[in-house]
């Protein structure tokens, strides 16, 4: 298998503004995948101390830090990364037009409803989210025609009012988060619950999973309408990615530090008896309480995923760093098998509440080895080839 994919002819060399790679897969975007799922290792595999896994309240200042920016943002990328998706199984930069689009559509929908199978599955060992991903790929079937500006323009707008919707829920109807629905492979037998379990799953489940996720699908369909085989894109893509994260964090900081907002977070939720969430949740970070309640999450989430995007890409135009970063493309290229596989693996160990950092880190080693070595012989992952197969099989079509 040619690992080079659609780069650089020479290595090493630096193109210019305007230079169009050849088209093909877009490692950089495997890679960050890779960079996602390590993320999802890092939330779900709890590092407690570095040699031995300790008592959660002594965990090291370094691990503990690492341990809460990953939360949520790991899944956060994700759920971008699923609109990317979808925007280059519908044409990329060109969509389709006509029969063609049909098809990919179609495709999409077949792919929403094996991933919701293989969650149902998954949930068997842990809490899966793909049965979320399915959902939020259906919603974005109607809008794959729409222009990467009107993507980007509804996911702004989106993001206040997902976290909105959640911080009202949370306040005034707490009582919608605690329905009980059937969950793993027990949906299929109760067909008497589904209407339950549909409304828990598109409105709350999960912690808002679904609503959360529409603003960043939305700015990952947008991302993927760009050309990103072009070399000038992939800078803008970076530099503007950047500037977004790094605003974004910005106004965080002087809202929730320096004028007050945390504190008066802090002191709200502390008082005795029942009470609504404040208000000022809604200017705070994932790290600060719930992250669907999060606007100023999402859009930071989004110039972080815009700026390793583009970053990966570029730097994935050398042929030296496609040599060094191949264990990373290769995981990117297998997320489904390992975030089902690290489900099985914790459920077979008992699903530590802690671990080492080198409990960790041989995870990760094993990821990246064992990636490289299926990637010498399969061009897809195990799960990754069944979906496939499963879509063209039943969508039949041109690739």
């Amino acid at each position: 298998m040619d690992v080079t994919g659609t780069q650089t002819k020479r290595a090493g060399t630096s193109l210019g503004p305007g230079h169009r790679l050849p088209r093909g897969r877009l490692l950089g975007i495997d890679a960050v995948r890779a960079l996602a799922i390590i993320g999802v290792f890092v939330e779900h595999f709890y590092t407690t101390g570095w040699l031995h896994a300790g008592r959660p309240e002594d965990t090291p200042g370094v691990l503990q830090w690492v341990n809460e920016q990953t939360s949520s943002r790991a899944m956060s990328l994700f759920v971008l990364l699923a609109g990317v998706s979808v925007a280059l199984m519908t044409g990329g930069h060109r969509p389709f037009a006509g029969r063609d689009m049909s098809t990919a559509r179609r495709r999409v929908a077949v792919r929403a409803l094996a991933l919701f199978l293989i969650s149902l599955g998954i949930d068997e060992f842990g809490a899966s989210v793909l049965s979320y991903y399915a959902v939020l790929l259906l919603l974005l079937i109607p809008l794959t025609r729409l222009r990467p500006r009107t993507l980007l323009t509804a996911a702004g707008l989106a993001a206040p009012l997902v976290t909105a919707y959640a911080w009202w829920v949370m306040s005034a109807h707490r009582d919608w988060m605690m329905v009980d629905a059937p969950s793993g492979l027990a949906v299929l037998t109760s067909p008497g619950r589904w209407g339950e379990y549909l409304v828990q799953l598109v409105l709350t489940g999960g912690g808002f999973q679904t609503v959360y996720g529409i603003p960043l699908v939305l700015a990952g369909l947008a991302i993927g309408r760009l050309d990103l085989h072009d070399h000038a894109v992939r800078s803008r893509l970076l530099r503007t990615g950047l500037g977004v994260a790094a605003t974004t964090y910005a106004g965080y900081a002087v809202v929730w530090h320096g004028l007050g907002a945390g504190a008066d977070v802090a002191a709200a939720m502390a008082a005795p008896g029942p009470s609504s969430l404040p208000w000022q949740s809604l200017l705070g970070m994932p790290t600060d309480g719930l992250y669907a309640t999060s606007p100023l999450g999402i859009v930071f989430m989004i110039g972080v995923a815009m700026a390793l995007l583009g970053g990966m890409l570029l730097l994935l135009e050398r042929r030296v760093a496609r040599t060094v970063l191949w264990p990373l493309v290769a995981a990117g290229g297998m997320t489904m098998t390992w975030y089902a596989g690290h489900f099985a693996y914790l459920a077979s160990i008992g699903d530590p509440s802690a671990v080492s950092f080198v409990h960790f880190a041989t995870a990760v080693a094993v990821l990246l080895g064992a990636s490289v070595l299926w990637r010498r012989w399969m061009r897809r992952g195990p799960l990754e080839w069944l979906v496939h197969t499963v879509v063209t099989t039943a969508v039949p079509g041109r690739r």
